[in-house]
């Protein structure tokens, strides 16, 4: 019995030891109750609204494949950064919640926040 035990130590070792323990894929996430070192909030934020019937951006219904094309027509042209306020409903799945902070952060220049 001894020896099958020292086996199993010695696997166990092993695998510790050569797996990797990096996180895959991790997003950075600003929620609203932190402090940002960015200066003051821009003036025209949009307004990413993500519930059960759907998405709407700036209060426009918007299909979920075209989040950064209308964040790109909702963008001012003045605006060196844009703040996008990301607001999620409880009942939305984690999934799609990822999926739409990818896809909000894929477009150049944008600062995403989520609302609690």
């Amino acid at each position: 019995m001894t020896p099958l035990i020292d086996i199993i130590f010695l696997l166990l070792l092993f695998f510790m030891l050569t797996s990797t323990f990096t996180k895959f894929a991790e997003i950075p996430l600003i929620t609203t109750g932190e402090t940002r070192t960015e200066p003051a909030t821009p003036k025209n934020p949009i307004f990413l609204r993500v519930a059960e019937d759907g998405l709407s951006v700036n209060g426009a219904p918007t299909d979920f494949a075209d989040i950064t094309r209308a964040i790109i027509d909702a963008k001012t042209s003045d605006a060196t950064e844009t703040l996008v306020l990301l607001s999620i409903e409880e009942t939305v799945p984690a999934q799609l919640f990822v999926d739409a902070l990818t896809r909000s952060r894929a477009v150049s220049d944008v600062s995403v926040v989520v609302l609690r």
